[in-house]
Parts: structure tokens; C-alpha cells; sequence
């Protein structure tokens, strides 16, 4: 356990967390809603530090992440809890149940990281918000072995964390449940406009961003909702940040049907009038999932599942690390980092 960074102290031996928007007062020997940041004799803790519930090497595509490293591994590893109660939740066995995990040393798991011999680290599967302290520790050490740190979030956190996450952090794919605030109020138990406040920052500090949209049908698949993400996208990220729209699968406490493919397309259709690259996610598509040129629309990524094929068509731009890359047919700039 750690003493929690972004906490006021009461009166009252009570403390309050600002790392996010929630400003969970906490009573001594309780937690907050993240369930891992716990008021101990007075001070935050953060019982969850180098605490990896969950560990495995995934594809980067995984994550996902299209345009960071395309065809690379990586190692990833969460922690316990979260700061959304989302009843669709996909990871609800670590995410909303608090669970007894062994702390690990920094160093031991910097050498978890480094023996994996992938391109870093993905802090991934519950909330790594809530592992601020380990994140700002552990990804120091790998930035220093010129590995990548990559966070798989929300969004839902205080703008001063968020900066010095930046620091260490290279991309980040942040989901956006919804462009609706009162689905974040009834099924997250959270709110929307810090989660598009931090994807302005992150985009704004020059961090790869990439966006995931869970379409629930009869929740967030109306095509009124879908223009106005797109256009948020568009405006605020720019058009050439990456959407993900991902299948829902009936999960934790919501028993809707799986959505229809027809949906995700209709949706990848009103998207793509605003963004440069939309792909469809956990379902298999014709070619939803490749990358072409927004310019020519030559096909420069295929991919089948998690296999990865690059084309002859997509060349980096320059021999150098974080080059971009080049359409070879047309010149067309393309926002791929490898």
C-alpha cells in the first residue's frame, strides 16, 4: 500500500480524493467508490498499488489500438476496481468486486515488463485510473528502457492527474460510452463532461488518442447520437482520430440482445461521413476493420481478427521512432505510428 497522491485532509480524520470528478469524502477505514483508494488512519491510501489484478501479452490491436504500433505485442495488466458502475460492465468479476491480490515490488514488475519483450506496457482491463501512483512509478522505469506505456480508460479523471499521467503515458484509447449525459448519470453512475474534457487534453498534449464506442442497442444506438459523437470527434479531436465501434455482448446486470451487425454499420456509416477511420469491433466484418487511404482509399492495413498485414502501400515517412506514415500510391499523410 501507498499514501494516495490528490487528497484533502478534514477535520474530522475524514479525507477527500480529487483524482476524479466523484471528490469521494471518505470516513476513516472505508473506501471510495473505486473500491481501492481507502482512508487509513487519516490518509488516502492506495491499497491497489503494484497490486496487477489481472496480467496477460495481447495483441496492441487488443486494446484497441489501430494506429500505434500496428502488429505489436504488448504486456497488460490492470488493477482492482473502478470509478463507474457501468451495469453493461465487461470486466465486472475485477472491476466491481474487490478482490484479495498480492502486492508486487516496482522493480519485480518493471521485469515483468521488460522479460515480455513487447512494446511496453498496457495498463488495461478494469479503470488504470485508479492506479495512478503505480502508473506514475512503474511507467517512469519503462519510459527510461524506451518501452511505451498505454493506458486503456474512461476518461473520468481531475485535469491536474491527467497531466502528469501525460508525462509518462505515449497513447491512450479513452471510451466514450455515450454523447449522452443521462446515460452516464443511470448506467455509469458517472458523468460525461469530464470524459470529454480529458480526450481534449490528452489530444491537446500530443498523446496518441484513439476512441471506443460500445453501441447497446436501445441505449446509445440512436443515429441522432452517433452524428453527434462523430461531430465531437471531428471538431474538438480532429478527423483523423480513430473510432472504434464495438459489439455489445449481454453482460453484468444488463441482459440486452447483442447488437445487430446491421446497427454497427448503419453507425460506421454515419460516422465515416465526419472521420477519416472507423472500425467495427467484436464481430467479424467484410472490411470494416482494414485501413485505406481516406484520400484514394488504397487498402494500406488488413486485418483478420488479430492477424495484421501491411501493405506495400503504407511506407513510413522517415527511419525513425513515432515517424508517421505515407500512402505510396497518393502521398496522403496517414496518423499511423510505428
Amino acid at each position: 500500500m501507498k499514501e494516495a497522491s490528490y487528497y484533502i485532509k478534514s477535520a474530522d480524520n475524514r479525507v477527500t480524493c480529487l483524482l476524479c470528478p466523484h471528490h469521494c469524502t471518505i470516513p476513516e477505514g472505508r473506501a471510495g467508490i473505486c473500491l481501492t483508494r481507502k482512508n487509513i488512519g487519516g490518509r488516502l491510501i492506495s491499497a491497489n498499488y503494484c497490486r496487477p489484478v489481472a496480467t496477460a501479452i495481447d495483441p496492441i490491436e487488443k486494446k484497441p489500438l489501430f494506429h500505434f504500433y500496428p502488429g505489436s505485442s504488448i504486456f497488460s495488466a490492470g488493477p482492482n476496481g473502478c470509478t463507474f458502475k457501468c451495469s453493461f460492465c465487461q470486466n465486472c468479476e475485477i472491476a466491481q468486486t474487490l478482490l484479495d491480490v498480492k502486492e508486487i515490488s516496482p522493480e519485480r514488475f518493471v521485469s515483468l515488463i521488460e522479460d515480455s519483450r513487447t512494446l511496453g506496457i498496457a495498463y488495461t482491463y478494469s479503470e488504470p485510473i485508479i492506479w495512478f501512483e503505480t502508473i506514475m512509478e512503474v511507467g517512469g522505469r519503462i519510459r527510461q528502457l524506451g518501452l511505451k506505456n498505454v493506458m486503456v480508460t474512461n476518461g473520468f479523471i481531475e485535469p491536474a492527474p491527467l497531466a502528469d499521467l501525460l508525462t509518462v503515458i505515449d497513447a491512450m484509447n479513452i471510451d466514450i460510452k455515450s454523447i449522452n449525459p443521462s446515460f452516464y448519470r443511470r448506467i455509469c453512475k458517472g458523468s460525461l463532461d469530464p470524459v470529454l474534457a480529458a480526450c481534449e487534453q490528452v489530444k491537446k498534449a500530443g498523446c496518441h488518442l484513439e476512441i471506443t464506442h460500445l453501441l447497446i442497442p436501445g441505449e446509445n444506438d440512436d443515429p441522432a447520437e452517433t452524428e453527434q459523437l462523430a461531430n465531437f470527434i471531428a471538431n474538438n479531436l480532429g478527423p483523423e482520430t480513430p473510432l472504434h465501434l464495438s459489439r455489445y455482448f449481454p453482460r453484468h446486470k444488463m441482459h440486452h440482445e447483442l447488437t445487430a451487425e446491421w446497427l454497427l454499420n448503419r453507425a460506421w456509416e454515419i460516422a465515416h461521413k465526419k472521420l477519416r477511420y472507423v472500425y467495427i469491433g467484436n464481430i467479424a466484418t467484410e472490411d470494416r476493420t482494414h485501413t485505406h487511404c481516406p484520400v484514394c482509399d488504397t487498402l494500406l492495413i488488413e486485418r483478420a481478427g488479430y492477424a495484421v498485414r501491411r501493405t506495400p502501400h503504407l511506407v513510413q515517412m522517415e527511419k525513425r521512432e513515432n515517424a508517421m506514415a505515407q500512402c505510396r500510391k497518393c502521398g496522403a499523410q496517414i496518423p499511423i505510428t510505428f
